[in-house]
């Protein structure tokens, strides 16, 4: 009991640093359209350290996630960074891990001028054979 209480504490202490670091969303630009996507959570450095369990989440084709009988998408958000490839992965999944999710799968990768937009599609899943 105490185990999983102190989980809950861990996952809260993240959330709300999350969303204390997040002052107002970054704003990037598709080169082909011009298009804004101010509808974003930002990613930041303070996330990219993983959490433990975060190993645990796999990333996907999301044909193969999104057709799976075994996994159900838990949410679908989209992401702003301005951190490196490797930095944004381990964000991805540590916001995975705290949804509940163990496989990931990204849609609309696009980088612009050093920032990086993205759709991340977070899946629990039961089984990971055949994805």
């Amino acid at each position: 009991m105490k185990f999983f209480t102190l989980n809950c504490v861990i996952a809260s202490s993240l959330l709300l640093a999350g969303c204390h670091t997040l002052t107002a969303p970054i704003a990037a630009h598709d080169a082909t359209t011009n298009k804004p996507y101010t509808e974003s959570a930002a990613l930041t450095v303070h996330e990219a350290q993983p959490l433990k369990g975060s190993e645990n989440v796999s990333v996907h084709a999301y044909a193969y996630t999104r057709g799976s009988d075994q996994c159900s998408r838990t949410i679908a958000l989209n992401f702003s960074s301005s951190l490196n490839y490797t930095q944004t992965m381990i964000a991805l999944r540590n916001r995975a891990l705290v949804t509940g999710a163990n496989a990931l799968s990204i849609t609309d990768w696009r980088e612009h001028h050093g920032i990086t937009t993205l759709t991340g599609h977070f899946f629990d899943c039961h089984s990971k054979k055949g994805l």
